[in-house]
């Protein structure tokens, strides 16, 4: 469980190692920007618990109901440096309804810069396993990077996301 923002960072350097690890074999540096970093909880004490963490170092955060459990994105005020560059957000999941989450870091999401979506799931194709998850709310194109982490490949900032959908 995540009880301060430097426990959350160091915790996540093994994660970013792996995606550092994939952005250097795929030579992804200019091609894909790093979107967020998600982390799932495992009840909602965990999920109450971070965000009020985030709260107190964040620049903002937004929450939604999403798949019928909360969804808090955070703006971090320091980032978390990676090979794709800067990484300020952090997506906390709220545990699902069914209880079916464990506590992790489950994802980075990513999307491209100077090709187009489907450019960049052709580069990744190339080197990497590929599964299209079509999620009604949320269609990826994602990669293993073991340990049940997985970096997804999305169209665009989860920010822009949540201006066109969520705050109409």
């Amino acid at each position: 469980m995540i009880t301060t923002i430097e426990n959350f960072t160091n915790s996540s350097k093994p994660y970013i190692e792996k995606l550092n690890a994939f952005a250097q074999k795929g030579n992804l540096a200019g091609t894909v920007i790093i979107d967020h970093l998600g982390y799932k909880c495992a009840s909602n004490e965990s999920f109450e618990q971070a965000r009020a963490m985030f709260e107190q170092n964040s620049e903002y955060i937004f929450q939604s109901i999403i798949s019928e459990r909360r969804i808090a994105y955070v703006k971090m005020k320091q980032p978390i440096v990676t090979d794709l560059g800067d990484l300020w957000f952090v997506e906390l999941q709220d545990q699902k309804p069914d209880g079916s989450q464990i506590e992790k870091f489950d994802h980075i999401e990513g999307y491209s810069s100077g090709i187009s979506y489907g450019e960049m799931v052709e580069k990744i194709s190339g080197f990497e396993t590929i599964i299209e998850s079509k999620k009604a709310h949320h269609p990826t194109h994602d990669v293993g990077l073991g340990v049940g982490f997985s970096f997804k490949c999305t169209h665009g900032p989860l920010l822009d996301k949540i201006k066109d959908q969520e705050m109409v």
